[in-house]
């Protein structure tokens, strides 16, 4: 059971059933990014008629609050209000009538704003109390309003007695501040020079039924709670009477001038909104329920999934029927292919792979087929070919025979053969393969209309066999020209690969075709040794008489030449030489010859005392000079000898000019005595002269011969070592002495006593 169900998971119907799943999920795909949107624009226009209704009650509130203010303003600077104030309690009685005056203009401007309930001016030197009804003492009226303020009386005298200049601070000239269940507007009339409170304070109170009726006519206030709250977040004025108003946490945390979001108060998700007024320090706070927002919207979306579970259901049965009646033709493909069990058994993929495999399997074979014989075909012609170029094919076989059993295209006796150079220009990256690919097939394209061309590689190089057309036999050569012309315009522009070809005469017969190799490898010898890099026919080569142009006075004169260490001017001659032998038109191995004969002047005009066999074992310029085959490798192998040779007798040379040559070997003595390798030898190879010449010069200058020289600084350093208190193996070691037996020879010699005895006698001196 196992195995069917992973033989099914990788079957074209359950990939069937996989898409039309998938296809059938788009819809609700669609739908959650249909509903998420329309949460995000659904939430965008709540916030924005939130918005719009904080800022419809702004305008009205703000209206009223703007002509109380301006009415506060007005009252502040009338002549029958400065003059109450500043009346005294002598004068009260006589100004009666004049306070009468006073109630009534209070009272007619009562009545001209719905929006104040009642207008109180205090006078600080009477003590009394003057509103558009009564007119009272401070104390009597408080009593009178006990209940509308909800303060103490305390409370009610500190508001009355409080400084226009309070703590050295200015008070606003307008203020809003709730007494019990009163809005009252207050504003002080106190001279701003003076720091008491006699004069008196102005009091409007706010209409707050006015205010409530201004709410209820805006949309969405009954679904909701309304606040206006000042600048301490105390509530002024609200649509709905609860006894545990919310505490406006996002009003006080932030100071923008308008915002909203949701939050949770009680336990409930609100959309919170406010915005600030534009004539107090007021802010307007709307409070709403989500729910009343998302109550329909969640309908929506439920009917929308049961919608998407009823067409999952109806989709699901759609799903299997559909897949199963376009598995069938598939299955009956499937069983037609489906020769043995075993097979059958072993599916790696699904139907469809197994038969395009199948099909594909029958189509591969017949084209592997024809490309095997034909391979076959290919490496038996090339076989033949390379045995044929080589002269190790069967004798006897006509050109018809070769033809008929190697499937050549030849039709005629006559034969010649081609052998092309092909190297990929330094911006090409093509390999040699195929190149040869590239060049056989274009060659065959375009000289294919005149002659018959078979190609192979032979020894690197790719070489054509032609057979010649009767008709073209007098211009079968312009003909190859001409298609290696077409060749190179082809290749040099898409390939750019560098073509040189080298050709044999016309020869006849089987037998003659490797007549023909030989002459076209010769060609192609000599192109490469003169370094002609053009095409070239072996008819073109002129076999002349082989002369050698290096005599013996040549030899001497460039001795001579050498000896005198200007590099510049053997270079010189080496170029005159060998142009000289190769316009010659010699052979190969004359030239050869001319080369390593040059090349021997050179090595014998090194001095005798600077010759050292090590440098030519090492740099071994004859095997090297010996493989070159063109020109400018022989020059530049010439030239690597000849600056060889000048720079040991240039050192000679330095050497005959320093007369210093003795203090640069004693220098060297004194730093390496205690080289137990230190000898004449090692010092004339740090010089790059033979022992005898360096031994000849430090004698000459030092008047000392340069054996005894170290023997004598040897003994020095150990004299020096022994009055130290060293011994004599330890003495031995570090002057370079090969054994303590040598150095106390040597040292007796020098000093006529042994090593031994000369420190016994240090010791006694001491």
């Amino acid at each position: 059971m196992k195995q069917q169900r992973f033989v099914f998971s990788k079957s074209i119907a359950f990939r069937w059933i996989i898409s039309y799943a998938i296809i059938m999920l788009i819809p609700l795909i669609v739908s959650a990014v249909v509903y998420t949107q329309t949460k995000k624009v659904v939430e965008y226009e709540i916030q924005r008629a939130s918005g719009a209704m904080l800022k419809q009650v702004k305008y009205m509130v703000d209206s009223e609050i703007n002509q109380a203010e301006k009415l506060a303003m007005l009252l502040s600077i009338h002549n029958d209000v400065n003059s109450f104030l500043n009346m005294n309690p002598d004068s009260e009685q006589k100004e009666a009538f004049q306070i009468f005056k006073i109630q009534q203009e209070l009272s007619k401007y009562k009545s001209a704003n719905n929006f104040i309930k009642g207008i109180y001016l205090y006078s600080g030197k009477l003590g009394t109390i003057l509103t558009d009804e009564t007119y009272a003492d401070s104390a009597l009226f408080y009593e009178m309003n006990r209940q509308q303020f909800n303060i103490s009386e305390q409370e009610w005298q500190k508001i009355l007695a409080t400084p226009m200049i309070q703590s050295g601070k200015l008070r606003p000239f307008i203020q809003f501040k709730r007494v019990g269940n009163t809005v009252l507007l207050i504003k002080p009339l106190s001279n701003i020079k003076e720091k008491d409170t006699t004069r008196g304070v102005l009091f409007i109170a706010l209409n707050s039924s006015t205010v409530q009726k201004m709410l209820a006519n805006v949309d969405w206030v009954n679904n909701g709670d309304v606040y206006i709250v000042d600048h301490a977040n105390q509530i002024m004025f609200q649509n709905n009477k609860i006894d545990s108003p919310p505490i406006f946490s996002m009003v006080e945390t932030d100071n923008k001038e308008a915002d909203s979001s949701f939050l949770t108060i009680a336990g409930t998700e609100n959309m919170v909104s406010f915005i600030a007024s534009d004539t107090s320090d007021w802010k307007y706070v709307s409070v709403f329920p989500s729910n009343t927002f998302w109550e329909k919207a969640r309908e929506i979306r439920n009917l929308n999934l049961l919608g998407l579970l009823v067409c999952f259901l109806i989709g699901g049965v759609v799903i299997y029927y559909v897949a199963r009646r376009n598995y069938n033709p598939v299955r009956e493909l499937v069983n037609v292919f489906s020769y043995a069990k075993q097979e059958r058994s072993m599916w790696r993929a699904d139907e469809f792979s197994f038969i395009r495999e199948n099909a594909l399997a029958t189509i591969r074979e017949r084209d592997d087929m024809s490309s095997r014989e034909y391979k076959q075909l290919r490496v038996l012609q090339a076989y033949y070919l390379t045995r044929l170029l080589k002269g190790q094919a069967e004798e006897g076989l006509s050109v018809q025979g070769a033809a008929g059993r190697y499937h050549l295209n030849w039709s005629t006796e006559h034969f010649a053969v081609l052998l092309f150079d092909i190297g990929p220009d330094e911006a090409s990256a093509t390999s040699m393969n195929l190149s040869h690919f590239i060049v056989t097939n274009i060659m065959l394209d375009v000289a294919q209309e005149f002659h018959s061309l078979s190609f192979t590689d032979m020894d690197g190089m790719l070489a054509a066999v032609i057979n010649i057309h009767p008709d073209r036999i007098s211009v079968w050569k312009e003909d190859m020209e001409q298609a290696l012309v077409k060749t190179l315009e082809f290749t040099d522009q898409r390939y750019r690969l560098q073509i040189v070809m080298a050709g044999s005469e016309h020869e006849v017969g089987v037998a003659g075709i490797h007549h023909a190799y030989l002459q076209a490898l010769e060609a192609q010898e000599y192109r490469l040794f003169s370094e002609e890099n053009v095409s070239i026919w072996y008819g073109d080569i002129e076999p002349v008489e082989a002369e050698y142009y290096l005599s013996i006075n040549d030899e001497l004169a460039f001795i001579n030449i050498i000896k005198t260490g200007d590099l510049e001017k053997a270079t010189e001659k080496v170029d005159d030489i060998l142009n000289q032998v190769f316009s010659s038109q010699s052979s190969v191995e004359m030239l050869k010859c001319a080369m390593i004969d040059l090349a021997s002047s050179m090595m014998k005009s090194v001095p005798l005392e600077a010759q050292q066999a090590q440098i030519w074992e090492e740099s071994r310029p004859m095997k090297r000079l010996l493989a070159c085959t063109t020109r400018g490798e022989f020059r530049q192998e010439l030239l690597q000898i000849l600056q060889m040779v000048c720079h040991k007798i240039n050192e000679k040379l330095s050497l005959l000019s320093n007369t210093g040559i003795g203090e640069q070997v004693a220098e060297y003595v004194e730093k390496n005595y205690d080289d137990i390798n230190l000898s004449v030898s090692m010092i004339g190879a740090e010089f790059g002269i033979t022992p005898q010449y360096v031994s000849r010069l430090f004698k000459e200058q030092k008047e000392l011969g340069l054996h005894d020289f170290i023997s004598q600084t040897r003994t020095s350093k150990a004299k020096l070592l022994l009055q130290q208190g060293a011994s004599i193996e330890e003495t031995s070691s570090k002057t370079g002495f090969s054994s303590s037996s040598a150095f106390i020879r040597v040292f007796k010699k020098y000093e006529g006593i042994t090593p031994g005895k000369y420190k016994n006698l240090q010791v006694e001196r001491s």
